[in-house]
């Protein structure tokens, strides 16, 4: 049975605004969690963090496109509909774009090898001409299932984030195996925020697939959540990280961290790093 544009418009508005109400809750819980980290360790202004920076950019885009969301919900006849579709779908390519770049940074900064991050960035850039050509399809036709890039695009993403995910699991889990049992824990942490923010990301892309091949008027709602979705992945992953960083600092005396073996330089000598390095500086800079 398929659904109504309308009812398809209020069920966008209803996940749409249970999505960005959770994205917004966990948003500033973050954002404070940056900001009392920054005081306590005056290193640099967190104003020129890549995290600080990338947060304030999906915050903007997904609160852009929430608004749609509600502007479309309250005056589903508006004048340039095609115009409006556009928009809406410039703001879901650029928030997943966002969401992809984040991805490959961390997977940079726990890795710091271009060999690793080729297949990446490949991927990001095949999303990001597929993501463009695909505006230029939606804009000129009315039936969205003709578009062969939209499914492109879903498995696009969904290979980065695997990929990525994959890899950075891989590294602390080899980081782990130099470090002292304490340690070790404190970065296995760090895995098990990666896999499940990776799981919450990786459910909404395979059931985004599966409403496409049905042919379901559903998957416009799906897919207008995605902006949300990557933003509650990436506060997710910070608030969490934030939160066990907090205990740590306020639940036990700190302690030197452990020197462990994490990467070889280019002269052939290999480099130390604290495992305090590795989860705030490496992970999450």
């Amino acid at each position: 049975m398929s659904l109504s544009l309308n009812t398809v418009t209020l069920i966008t508005f209803a996940l749409g605004t249970l999505f960005y109400g959770m994205y917004l809750v966990l948003f500033f819980i973050s954002l404070y969690l940056l900001l009392r980290r920054n005081t306590m360790h005056k290193s640099r202004s967190i104003f020129r963090s890549t995290v600080f920076g990338s947060a304030i950019c999906l915050f903007i885009i997904v609160t852009a496109h929430w608004t749609t969301i509600v502007y479309q919900a309250f005056a589903p006849g508006v004048e340039a509909q095609a115009v409006f579709i556009f928009a809406q779908d410039g703001l879901v390519t650029l928030a997943v774009l966002v969401g992809d770049s984040l991805i490959i940074w961390r997977l940079w900064a726990v890795w710091r090898s271009k060999l690793v991050l080729a297949i990446p960035i490949v991927s990001l850039t095949a999303l990001t001409i597929s993501g463009f050509i695909n505006l230029i399809v939606v804009l000129h036709s009315a039936d969205i299932f003709t578009d062969p890039l939209l499914e492109v695009n879903s498995w696009l993403t969904l290979l980065t984030n695997v990929y990525c995910t994959a890899f950075i699991t891989w590294k602390i889990w080899i980081v782990t195996k130099a470090a002292m049992p304490s340690d070790g824990m404190n970065l296995r942490h760090l895995v098990v925020i990666v896999i499940e923010s990776a799981g919450i990301y990786l459910i909404w892309v395979v059931f985004f697939a599966v409403i496409f091949q049905v042919r379901s008027n559903l998957q416009s709602s799906v897919i207008q959540a995605a902006p949300a979705v990557i933003g509650i992945v990436n506060a997710l992953i910070h608030t969490r990280v934030g939160l066990g960083w907090t205990s740590e600092q306020t639940g036990k005396t700190p302690q030197p961290p452990s020197p462990l073996l994490f990467a070889r330089s280019r002269d052939g000598n290999q480099s130390t790093l604290g495992v305090a390095d590795v989860a705030e500086s490496k992970f999450i800079p």
